[in-house]
């Protein structure tokens, strides 16, 4: 707790008065008077003493210097020696005007006397541009199209391969024997990418593309989509559903590559019906 003539002195210097009471309530105790005796200001010492204080103190400073000097077996150390014998018996003339020059000093040491500090070198700039911490390369291509089914799932169909008119046939088959609509709604065709630059991540920047796109006609055509079909196996399909936990994806073949091979069809019956579980759960669900 700080002290009543500290308080005092703090309040003086930010320019606060003193508080003193000035009125008694009635019935109220008397304030105890305190008393203290406040230190007492230290004066100034006039510029001659403190010229001498410093003189007497670097005096012995002196004196340690030559004698290190005179040790010293060097020929720059010796005219050192021979400088500071020659300060030491200086006039009182010299010695003065030394000491006005000492008076900025902390302890009086001459600053040429002290060693030098060489700077850290500081490497030269190169004309090398900075690499970054990933290597840039080029963009996936690829391009979708995206249809919809019963406003409920997605159909994400090839835009490169697109479907010829047997496979298409196919495909609608392939709906209806999964029990699901046999005919779909298309809504909008993607190019990837948008801006053939240069990239770090090209995978994640296409699957983020593509995840962006399905949200926005979703919220477009005011859809709630709960599952979706791949079709195909093309660059982007693998990047399909890889972080969305809320839309189930199911891949299906190509339905070109089905369409002249009877055990490529009988192994996808398995995907199919998947699938049509999938969705039946799903409808369900959304009548409850």
């Amino acid at each position: 707790m700080t002290a009543d003539p500290q308080r005092l002195q703090y309040l003086e210097a930010m320019g606060v008065p003193a508080w003193v009471s000035r009125y008694r309530f009635t019935n109220a105790k008397a304030t105890e008077q305190s008393e203290w005796v406040e230190p007492a200001k230290r004066e100034k010492p006039a510029p001659g003493e403190r010229l001498h204080a410093l003189l007497d103190r670097t005096e012995p400073v002196e004196e340690t210097r030559r004698r290190s000097d005179a040790s010293d077996a060097t020929s720059t150390d010796q005219a050192s020696a021979s400088e500071s014998t020659g300060a030491a018996t200086a006039p009182h003339g010299e010695r003065t005007g030394r000491a006005r020059a000492l008076l900025g000093a902390e302890i009086g040491l001459d600053e040429s006397r002290k060693p030098v500090e060489e700077a850290p070198a500081t490497p030269a700039p190169t004309d090398e541009p900075a690499t970054d911490a990933g290597v840039a390369a080029e963009p996936l291509r690829f391009s979708l199209h995206l249809a919809v089914l019963d406003g409920r799932w997605w159909l994400l169909l090839p835009g490169e391969r697109a479907l010829s008119k047997a496979g298409e046939a196919l495909l609608q088959q392939m709906l209806a024997a999964a029990g699901m609509p046999a005919r779909w709604q298309s809504l909008a065709h993607l190019r990837w990418p948008l801006m053939p630059t240069p990239t770090t991540d090209p995978e994640g920047e296409a699957r983020e593309g593509i995840e962006v796109f399905c949200a926005g006609q979703a919220r477009r055509n005011g859809l709630t989509i709960d599952g979706a079909i791949v079709v195909g196996d093309e660059s982007w399909t693998a990047l399909v559903g890889a972080a969305s936990a809320s839309t189930t994806f199911h891949r299906w073949p190509h339905p070109d590559d089905l369409l002249g091979s009877v055990s490529a069809k009988r192994d996808s019956w398995v995907q199919l019906g998947a699938a049509g579980k999938r969705w039946r759960t799903t409808s369900d669900d959304a009548e409850r």
